[in-house]
């Protein structure tokens, strides 16, 4: 058999992973236990405080509807910000006014209406 670069020949080290693996196993668990149980008065304590975070979520929950329903009809159709409600053009900034293809890069001799330099040598 090759010689192993560990100082225990290989048949050896499996009843030694062996015994450590039993005596890993047989070591007490202390998640085995039990907890006492509660008495009446930790029991009301839960008791209140699950009424307490009932009633708590049930606030938000309205204050939460209330919020919606304000958002809804600010920005919900029929609102003065609905999606299909059109702006006037008087309104409307610079960039979004100009006629198509007025601005921008145009390639060839004349310089763009965003150009500020003059023609490019």
């Amino acid at each position: 058999m090759p010689s192993t670069p560990f100082s225990l020949q290989r048949p050896a080290l499996w009843p030694a992973a062996l015994a450590i693996g039993l005596a890993v196993a047989a070591l007490p668990h202390p998640a085995h236990g039990k907890l006492p149980p509660p008495t009446p008065a930790e029991q009301a304590a839960a008791a209140q405080k699950a009424e307490t975070e009932r009633v708590q979520k049930v606030q938000e929950q309205a204050q939460l509807a209330e919020v919606q329903d304000r958002l809804a009809t600010r920005f919900g159709k029929g609102g003065n910000n609905a999606p299909d409600a059109t702006t006037p053009m008087n309104q409307l900034p610079k960039s979004v006014a100009e006629a198509p293809g007025t601005a921008g890069p145009h390639g060839g001799s004349r310089p763009s209406a965003e150009s500020h330099s003059g023609n490019a040598r």
